[in-house]
């Protein structure tokens, strides 16, 4: 089974990262977290920051001996298509994200990254938040 979670390093991201290491060692899963730089952004010190993340949460799952992979993405895709992408191309069984708690009307439609992601994704998707 391969689980993915999508990480930016944020409080939310990294909550869902909690859920899906714990779910990645209940079904002796492989998890892949994946990050991306949305739409080819070339900003250096953001995109290191996220690299940084990345290898903080693969050392984690070592640490928990949960079998990782670490991605990020620079496509020039948004980030919701990029990881509707790489899920499909990778064969991903579920996919864990973060989901930020909305108004009555963002509640309506959700994020535009979280709505799409639930909607397009090739498997389940389990919300965090």
């Amino acid at each position: 089974m391969k689980i993915m979670v999508g990480y930016d390093g944020s409080d939310l991201s990294q909550r869902a990262l909690a859920v899906a290491q714990k779910r990645a060692k209940a079904l002796n899963a492989q998890l892949h977290i994946f990050t991306s730089a949305g739409n080819g952004n070339g900003d250096k010190v953001k995109n290191t920051r996220m690299q940084t993340g990345l290898k903080d949460a693969e050392m984690m799952c070592t640490a928990c001996s949960i079998e990782c992979q670490i991605e990020m993405s620079e496509h020039k895709l948004s980030v919701a298509e990029d990881m509707v992408r790489y899920a499909a191309e990778n064969e991903i069984d579920e996919i864990v994200i973060g989901l930020r708690k909305r108004s009555q009307l963002g509640k309506l439609l959700f994020g535009s990254t979280s709505r799409e992601v639930i909607l397009q994704a090739p498997c389940p998707v389990l919300t965090v938040k």
